[in-house]
């Protein structure tokens, strides 16, 4: 992964004045820098909106929803959090719905970590939904860019 898109997930997921501490050694796959409060606070917050929207998916597309969450983050249309991302009225519907708050499971957390480690298998989209759950224009109008389990990811 280049160094300055994990700088700006960096950015986007410490709280400001949060400590940012860089390994010592090579990175495991899963983890890139220590877990201060707020970047635990945010893999938290990403891994209970993963088992929301993605339970019963496959891993590979936990990951991805993940992964479009950090997307957004680094897109000017959107917040510059992943608090703020998910929060966005109406953007999730695990947050509406209350799906967010169930049990968060360890795949979950291991998928969030994976994003963030830079592994990105929606291919940069920015939206993922159900197509057997949505007739939504808009997202039926974005530019689809892979499938994974039960989810389409697009642009």
């Amino acid at each position: 992964m280049a160094v300055h898109r994990l700088l700006k997930w960096t950015a986007a997921l410490l709280a400001a004045g949060a400590l940012l501490l860089w390994p010592e050694a090579t990175f495991d796959g899963h983890r890139t820098f220590a877990e201060s409060r707020a970047a635990k606070d945010n893999l938290h917050l990403l891994a209970q909106v993963v088992c929301g929207e993605a339970r019963g998916e496959p891993y590979e597309g936990k990951v991805a929803v993940a992964a479009v969450i950090l997307n957004r983050t680094l897109d000017n249309r959107f917040p510059d959090s992943v608090a703020g991302v998910v929060y966005q009225t109406h953007a999730f519907e695990s947050v509406s719905n209350g799906e967010i708050y169930k049990e968060t499971t360890e795949e979950c957390f291991k998928a969030a970590r994976a994003a963030l480690a830079g592994w990105d298998p929606s291919n940069g989209a920015l939206y993922f939904f159900a197509p057997a759950k949505t007739s939504n224009a808009f997202i039926w109008s974005r530019e689809q860019v892979r499938t994974i389990g039960k989810h389409i990811f697009a642009k």
